[in-house]
């Protein structure tokens, strides 16, 4: 992507390192002292960071791809020098363009420890996947690892600054010991500066589980602690990467280029000093040699024997993989017995924003990945009995693997032309997974509406659940809800009503100041069209029709009489332009100090500062978080629950709201959705890939006091289409898994698979609890035996099998992989 520089030089983030307190998040730590006079081993990891969508049509990037490939390929099998996949996603575009004998010469090449990778699929959006979908994020490291005998240790997460605490849960439950980062601090300037400076630590996961990160503070893009820290070898050479060309670079260098490579090596050495006791290991990573450029050279590899052939000892450089650091600096750890700074906690999302420049694609994004694992579901039962089809088999890899290519990285492309055709790759790539979805899943028939004799008028202040809603026709909203113990839900004031919809436009697209930019002065008028109120025995409906700032909006409320939900439904037309601008359903509340909770992929966090209670470390984002399948806001009496099957974006608090003509001061606590944004001016991502209609749902449920951790699971499990296979206390969403009598009170059921080797099947079991859970499965007719495995299906130990029941635990907020063998 685009290049930056961050505030922070080597000598303010040297001197701030030094003079810092070492307390990491869950306490005081004391570090044993580095070594003076230490030998510095720096670790060049030569590899060309992919942007899958951003830099021309899938075919020019994969033809670039394998032309690169070739290109190190040879480097490595003729004079050994090194590489790195930045994502499996290159071997499965190798084999695709070279065949099976080139996929065997690349795993050679790495079987010889030539080529590094990554066992993560791409650079991906983490925060918008599913936790089962993340899980597959990182299925592509075991054929290469079971094809090379190299182990799938280490993962990357790149560019995006965002980096939500779930995805610890993942990477540890996958077999991870190491996770990279570098980031491009785009749309995180205001926040990411408050980074704790701790360039190496380990990452503990809600799980208990722990990974080893290297992730430098941020300087710029090209320098350390961004996604191309190893390009300043390059740009001293006057070497510019192209994202839309391959490029050949002579290796050999003016006496003057290798003076300033030297001096930059020096420099980072100097940098890594100064962390003192934070860094107290002799290895450094230096990664990002090629950018987002696809540049062929041995000039690194020339360079880093010159260096050492020229050296005093003091430091050297190696040819590395991403991995051979990462062992080193364990090795060292262990054999020291080195204290290394330990963090718990959220580093946010970012650039997951970007999901809402594509609002309605998302939408049928997730819509994609809940409906392939019905279907999975499915063809996993016909498995039970012997029944696989091939073709099924084929089109449900095929699905999982167009919503990766969806969630790539980079929603925009480095000009107009291509920024619209990153919209169509993802486009396809969701129309593909969705269609397979709705033709493979077993999806129930709806019940039907009631007839229109089933209705009587009724008035907009209305009794309900025994108490009372008045609902604002001049406002389209609910301005009061009176629970059954006379208690107001909703704020009375200037500030939004519930469930009220909001539209503001801003002067700008956003600034490094600030996640929102200054809003306009001019209110958006809203024009109602009509509104009508009726109650059946089911409940009570509200349509409302009106306008406002272009977009012309009907919304439908049903307020149920046998369950304590609202549900309500926008439908929204036109009124989107490439103005800056966002759309907000606000939820104001009464709750005095609430807790917010959401559902990240891996995760049940709580949002705010940890300082506060919440799971959020310094540098997280602070207004805008990502919900996969529910926010709720609970403050020890009451709270709500908000479901939100079409949408991610959320923001808590009434600061929510910038909109001009609403007074937020009165409004204790809010939850506001934002199905649709579009602040980011880099890479010309505002066109809502051409929709001019959307839909969104949403359902509030109101709860007394601080419901378990399992009530949101619970309640989302009818709302929609299901989330999940099945949630304790309720039916599976595939009526024939109850015949495996499953009985695990800890969460939900993720995923029930053929195994990728074809010979077991996967469940998958989420314990969103906070205790260990045991749980235990009938073993169908023809599969003895069961096993546990990691979350990628390899084998760990056999399960106790009694009375013909599978036993099986999960760790307090872990997962469980389980297989079932013939």
């Amino acid at each position: 992507m685009c290049q930056t520089s961050g505030p922070f030089s080597f000598l303010r983030t040297a001197l701030f390192c030094t003079t810092c307190v070492a307390t990491c998040v869950t306490g005081t730590f004391v570090c044993d002292a580095a070594e003076s006079n230490r030998q510095w081993i720096v670790y060049i990891a030569q590899d060309k960071h992919l942007d899958y969508n951003w830099c021309g049509s899938t075919t020019e990037i994969e033809l670039r791809m394998a032309a690169l490939t070739d290109y190190y390929l040879e480097q490595a099998e003729q004079h050994g020098r090194r590489w790195n996949l930045d994502g499996t996603i290159w071997a499965e575009v190798y084999r695709r363009h070279r065949g099976d004998a080139g996929l065997q010469r690349l795993h050679g090449a790495i079987r010889d420890r030539r080529i590094g990778y990554a066992g993560n699929y791409a650079v991906l959006l983490w925060g918008i996947l599913s936790t089962e979908t993340a899980i597959r994020a990182c299925y592509g490291a075991v054929p290469i690892e079971r094809a090379t005998g190299t182990d799938a240790r280490t993962s990357l997460v790149m560019e995006n600054p965002g980096l939500t605490w779930g995805a610890a849960n993942i990477l540890t439950e996958c077999g991870f010991d190491f996770l990279g980062r570098g980031i491009y601090w785009l749309r995180a300037e205001s926040y990411n500066r408050n980074r704790e400076p701790y360039p190496l630590f380990w990452w503990t996961a809600p799980n208990g589980k722990r990974v080893l990160v290297r992730w430098d503070l941020y300087d710029g893009t090209q320098t350390w602690g961004g996604y191309a820290e190893a390009f300043r070898l390059a740009k001293v050479a006057g070497i510019s990467p192209s994202a839309q060309r391959l490029q050949t670079i002579e290796g050999d260098t003016t006496p003057e280029v290798h003076a300033q490579r030297r001096a930059y090596i020096h420099q980072t050495v100097e940098r890594y000093e100064a962390y003192g006791d934070a860094y107290p290991i002799s290895s450094i990573l230096l990664l990002g040699t090629g950018h987002d450029g696809w540049i062929r050279t041995d000039s690194f590899s020339k360079f880093i024997e010159r260096f050492n052939n020229e050296s005093d000892g003091t430091i050297r450089l190696v040819d590395a993989r991403y991995q051979d650091f990462f062992e080193a600096a364990e090795r060292e750890i262990q054999e020291k017995e080195l204290t290394i700074p330990s963090l718990e906690g959220s580093f946010g999302i970012c650039w997951e924003e970007w999901a809402a420049h594509l609002a309605g694609l998302t939408q049928d994004f997730r819509e994609a990945e809940r409906l392939l694992r019905l279907a999975e579901a499915d063809h996993a039962l016909k498995a039970v009995s012997g029944k696989v089809d091939p073709r099924t088999t084929e089109l449900l890899q095929h699905g999982f693997q167009q919503l990766l290519v969806f969630a790539e990285h980079d929603m925009g492309g480095i000009s107009r032309r291509l920024a619209a055709m990153s919209a169509g790759v993802r486009a396809s790539a969701a129309v593909q997974a969705l269609d397979i979805g709705r033709s493979l899943a077993p999806i129930p028939t709806p019940a039907p509406s009631p007839p229109a004799s089933a209705f009587s008028p009724e008035d907009l202040t209305f009794s309900w659940q025994n108490g009372e809603v008045t609902f604002d026709e001049k406002r389209c909203a609910v301005v009061s809800l009176v629970d059954r113990d006379g208690r107001e839900l909703v704020p009375s004031g200037k500030g939004p009503a519930f469930g009220e919809f909001v539209h503001t436009r801003y002067r700008t697209r956003a600034r490094s100041q600030a996640v929102f930019p200054e809003p306009l002065d001019s209110p958006g008028q809203l024009t109602v069209r009509d509104v009508a109120c009726r109650r059946s025995a089911d409940g009570v409906e509200i349509r409302a029709a009106f306008d406002r700032n272009g977009f012309r909006v009907i919304s439908d409320w049903f307020f149920h009489t046998a369950h304590p939900w609202i549900d309500v439904t926008y439908r929204m037309e036109d009124g989107w332009t490439d103005d800056p601008q966002t759309v907000q359903s606000c939820f104001p509340l009464t709750l005095d100090n609430p807790t917010y909770r959401y559902d990240a992929p891996g995760a049940v966090l709580v949002a705010g500062p940890k300082a506060d209670g919440g799971d959020d470390l310094p540098g997280a984002n602070p207004e805008l978080f990502a919900g996969l399948t529910f926010a709720s806001a609970t403050d020890g009496e009451r709270g709500v629950i908000l479901l939100t099957p079409d949408t991610l974006l959320l923001q808590f608090g009434a600061d929510a709201v910038r909109a001009p003509g609403y007074q937020t001061s009165d409004i204790p606590a809010q939850i506001t959705s934002l199905p649709m944004m579009n602040l980011t001016g880099n890479d010309r991502q505002f066109g809502q890939a051409g929709r001019r209609q959307w839909t969104y749902r949403y359902r509030v449920v109101l709860v007394d006091g601080n419901r378990d951790a399992l009530g949101p699971f619970q309640e989302a499990q009818r709302f929609a289409t299901p989330p999940f296979l099945q949630v304790p206390g309720h039916s599976p969403a595939v009526p024939d898994l109850s015949t495996l009598e499953i009985d695990f009170a800890g969460g939900p059921l993720l995923t029930f698979k053929l195994a990728e080797d074809r010979n077991r099947l996967i469940l998958r079991f989420w314990n969103v609890s906070s205790r260990p859970a045991r749980g235990s499965l009938k073993l169908p007719k023809g599969w003895p035996r069961a096993e546990r495995c990691d979350a990628l299906e390899r084998p760990q130990e056999p399960l106790t099998v009694a009375d013909g029941r599978a036993n099986f635990a999960a760790d307090a907020r872990g997962i469980s992989t389980v297989a079932l063998c013939r």
